[in-house]
Protein backbone atom coordinates (compact mmCIF):
# COMPACT_ATOMS: atom_id res chain seq x y z
CA UNK A 1 0.00 0.00 0.00
CA UNK A 2 2.70 2.50 1.01
CA UNK A 3 4.73 1.58 -2.07
CA UNK A 4 1.78 2.29 -4.36
CA UNK A 5 1.09 5.65 -2.71
CA UNK A 6 4.78 6.59 -2.90
CA UNK A 7 4.87 5.56 -6.55
CA UNK A 8 1.88 7.80 -7.38
CA UNK A 9 3.45 10.67 -5.43
CA UNK A 10 6.78 10.32 -7.24
CA UNK A 11 4.99 10.21 -10.59
CA UNK A 12 3.06 13.36 -9.66
CA UNK A 13 6.18 15.32 -8.77
CA UNK A 14 8.33 14.10 -11.65
CA UNK A 15 7.59 17.25 -13.71
CA UNK A 16 8.88 19.41 -10.83
CA UNK A 17 12.01 17.32 -10.52
CA UNK A 18 12.62 17.69 -14.24
CA UNK A 19 12.40 21.47 -13.90
CA UNK A 20 14.64 21.39 -10.83
CA UNK A 21 12.48 24.08 -9.30
CA UNK A 22 13.01 23.45 -5.64
CA UNK A 23 12.54 20.98 -2.84
CA UNK A 24 10.67 17.87 -3.82
CA UNK A 25 10.35 15.78 -0.71
CA UNK A 26 11.66 14.49 2.58
CA UNK A 27 14.35 11.85 3.11
CA UNK A 28 13.73 10.08 6.43
CA UNK A 29 17.17 8.45 6.35
CA UNK A 30 18.93 11.81 6.65
CA UNK A 31 16.01 13.57 8.40
CA UNK A 32 15.99 16.46 5.94
CA UNK A 33 14.14 17.93 2.99
CA UNK A 34 15.46 16.82 -0.36
CA UNK A 35 16.22 19.26 -3.15
CA UNK A 36 15.42 18.61 -6.78
CA UNK A 37 18.40 17.37 -8.77
CA UNK A 38 21.10 19.82 -9.81
CA UNK A 39 20.46 21.28 -13.25
CA UNK A 40 22.96 19.32 -15.30
CA UNK A 41 22.68 21.66 -18.30
CA UNK A 42 23.64 24.80 -16.37
CA UNK A 43 27.23 24.21 -15.30
CA UNK A 44 26.09 22.21 -12.27
CA UNK A 45 24.13 25.05 -10.64
CA UNK A 46 21.83 24.16 -7.76
CA UNK A 47 18.08 24.00 -8.08
CA UNK A 48 15.98 27.09 -7.42
CA UNK A 49 14.90 27.63 -3.81
CA UNK A 50 11.49 26.42 -2.74
CA UNK A 51 8.74 28.55 -4.29
CA UNK A 52 10.96 29.84 -7.11
CA UNK A 53 11.54 28.88 -10.74
CA UNK A 54 14.24 29.85 -13.26
CA UNK A 55 13.50 33.15 -15.01
CA UNK A 56 14.02 31.32 -18.30
CA UNK A 57 15.47 28.08 -19.61
CA UNK A 58 19.11 27.69 -18.52
CA UNK A 59 18.88 30.89 -16.47
CA UNK A 60 21.21 31.50 -13.55
CA UNK A 61 18.45 33.49 -11.77
CA UNK A 62 15.34 32.21 -9.96
CA UNK A 63 12.13 34.22 -9.42
CA UNK A 64 9.24 33.80 -6.98
CA UNK A 65 6.36 31.82 -8.46
CA UNK A 66 3.85 34.20 -6.91
CA UNK A 67 3.93 37.86 -6.02
CA UNK A 68 4.43 38.73 -2.39
CA UNK A 69 1.90 41.08 -0.77
CA UNK A 70 1.92 44.84 -0.66
CA UNK A 71 4.94 46.61 0.82
CA UNK A 72 6.79 49.85 0.33
CA UNK A 73 9.76 49.54 -2.01
CA UNK A 74 12.18 49.77 0.95
CA UNK A 75 10.30 47.10 2.91
CA UNK A 76 10.09 44.86 -0.17
CA UNK A 77 13.85 45.18 -0.70
CA UNK A 78 14.50 44.37 2.97
CA UNK A 79 12.02 41.46 3.07
CA UNK A 80 13.70 39.87 0.05
CA UNK A 81 17.12 40.36 1.64
CA UNK A 82 15.88 38.71 4.85
CA UNK A 83 15.24 35.53 2.85
CA UNK A 84 18.67 35.61 1.18
CA UNK A 85 17.21 36.97 -2.07
CA UNK A 86 16.76 40.45 -3.59
CA UNK A 87 14.16 42.44 -5.47
CA UNK A 88 14.27 41.37 -9.11
CA UNK A 89 15.99 43.82 -11.42
CA UNK A 90 13.93 45.25 -14.25
CA UNK A 91 15.72 42.95 -16.73
CA UNK A 92 15.20 39.84 -14.56
CA UNK A 93 11.51 40.66 -14.07
CA UNK A 94 10.99 41.23 -17.81
CA UNK A 95 12.76 37.97 -18.72
CA UNK A 96 10.70 36.00 -16.20
CA UNK A 97 7.43 37.56 -17.34
CA UNK A 98 8.04 36.48 -20.91
CA UNK A 99 9.68 33.13 -20.28
CA UNK A 100 9.33 31.54 -16.81
CA UNK A 101 7.01 28.57 -16.44
CA UNK A 102 4.23 28.54 -13.84
CA UNK A 103 4.29 32.15 -12.66
CA UNK A 104 1.16 33.36 -10.89
CA UNK A 105 -0.26 36.84 -11.54
CA UNK A 106 2.87 38.44 -12.95
CA UNK A 107 0.95 40.72 -15.28
CA UNK A 108 -2.75 41.12 -15.88
CA UNK A 109 -3.64 39.68 -12.45
CA UNK A 110 -6.76 37.56 -12.39
CA UNK A 111 -7.27 37.85 -16.14
CA UNK A 112 -7.74 41.58 -15.76
CA UNK A 113 -9.86 41.61 -12.60
CA UNK A 114 -7.20 43.04 -10.28
CA UNK A 115 -4.51 44.82 -12.23
CA UNK A 116 -1.50 45.49 -10.00
CA UNK A 117 2.04 46.74 -10.30
CA UNK A 118 5.10 44.98 -8.86
CA UNK A 119 8.22 46.72 -7.56
CA UNK A 120 11.57 46.02 -9.24
CA UNK A 121 15.02 46.88 -7.89
CA UNK A 122 15.70 50.13 -9.75
CA UNK A 123 15.40 53.19 -7.49
CA UNK A 124 16.78 56.71 -7.53
CA UNK A 125 16.15 59.63 -5.17
CA UNK A 126 13.12 58.00 -3.57
CA UNK A 127 11.45 57.04 -6.85
CA UNK A 128 11.37 53.35 -7.80
CA UNK A 129 10.34 51.44 -10.88
CA UNK A 130 7.28 49.16 -11.14
CA UNK A 131 6.38 46.51 -13.71
CA UNK A 132 3.51 44.49 -15.07
CA UNK A 133 0.22 46.33 -14.62
CA UNK A 134 -1.64 44.72 -17.54
CA UNK A 135 1.21 43.32 -19.65
CA UNK A 136 4.85 42.30 -19.34
CA UNK A 137 6.00 45.49 -21.05
CA UNK A 138 4.14 47.89 -18.75
CA UNK A 139 6.46 50.08 -16.65
CA UNK A 140 5.95 53.01 -14.34
CA UNK A 141 7.61 54.78 -11.42
CA UNK A 142 6.34 55.73 -8.00
CA UNK A 143 7.51 57.04 -4.63
CA UNK A 144 9.13 54.25 -2.60
CA UNK A 145 6.83 54.84 0.38
CA UNK A 146 3.60 53.52 -1.18
CA UNK A 147 2.77 49.79 -1.07
CA UNK A 148 2.83 47.57 -4.16
CA UNK A 149 3.30 43.85 -4.72
CA UNK A 150 6.80 42.53 -5.36
CA UNK A 151 8.78 39.38 -6.19
CA UNK A 152 12.18 38.27 -5.04
CA UNK A 153 14.93 36.87 -7.25
CA UNK A 154 17.93 34.79 -6.27
CA UNK A 155 21.07 33.59 -7.99
CA UNK A 156 21.72 29.88 -8.12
Amino acid sequence: MIGAVLGRWLAAIAPLAALACGRIGYDAQVDAEVDAPVDAGIDGLAACPLGMVPTCTDSRVCVDLAERGNASWTDARDLCAATGARLCTDAEWAEACGCAVGLIDMANDGAGANLEWEWVAEESAGIAQKRGYAACGDTSTHAVIDPYDYRCCADR
